[in-house]
């Protein structure tokens, strides 16, 4: 008899999504060890849920490792979260960051930066998207650190192992198609 997988969210109990499958928190500290590979959630803190003004503040980070690489997941968080993560977790030291908040102007602050210390940063945004994800200043921000940034509009799809930490895939390269157009 197999078990249910747990699922953690930060999104409010009330929430029309939480019917559907009711979610727990996610709270730093939550750990867990699944086929050699270490998950920890790393925010919010328990307190945030009764603090947090704004829902981003609240996104689940989650870093994931196995002993030779990492990735960290870190959701819609903002310049504070991103300040009060790094004050608490001097070395996260990952291989990949999945870029905070879609690398919004509000975002990507030195410190977690400098903490994460990711070669490989990937922005999630839509092509040409409304916003103007990711901003000109968080991409210098990277860029100042020597990270390569990798985004969904350029990119496509995105392929990263631990067994190669320092290299990333992109669908829209390795098999390109006759239809697909050229994105500068």
């Amino acid at each position: 008899m197999q078990s249910e997988a747990a699922l953690r969210s930060s999104i409010e109990a009330g929430h029309p999504l939480q019917q559907l499958r009711a979610a727990d928190r996610c709270v730093a500290g939550q750990r867990w060890h699944w086929d050699g590979v270490d998950f920890e959630i790393l925010h919010p803190l328990e307190e945030d849920y009764s603090a947090a003004a704004r829902p981003n503040a609240l996104s689940c980070v989650l870093r994931i490792g196995n002993g030779r690489a990492a990735v960290l997941l870190a959701g819609d968080i903002e310049r504070a979260q991103e300040a009060s993560l790094a004050a608490r977790a001097a070395d996260l030291h990952v291989d990949l960051l999945l870029v905070p908040h879609h690398g919004s102007k509000t975002s990507s602050s030195a410190a977690l930066l400098d903490a994460a210390r990711p070669r490989i940063a990937v922005v999630q945004s839509g092509y040409r998207n409304r916003f103007g994800h990711p901003a000109g200043d968080v991409l210098a921000r990277y860029a100042e650190r020597g990270i390569a940034v990798v985004d969904s509009p350029h990119c496509g799809a995105a392929q990263w192992s631990s067994t190669v930490p320092g290299a990333i895939a992109c669908e829209r390269q390795r098999a390109r198609r006759y239809w697909h157009h050229s994105l500068r």
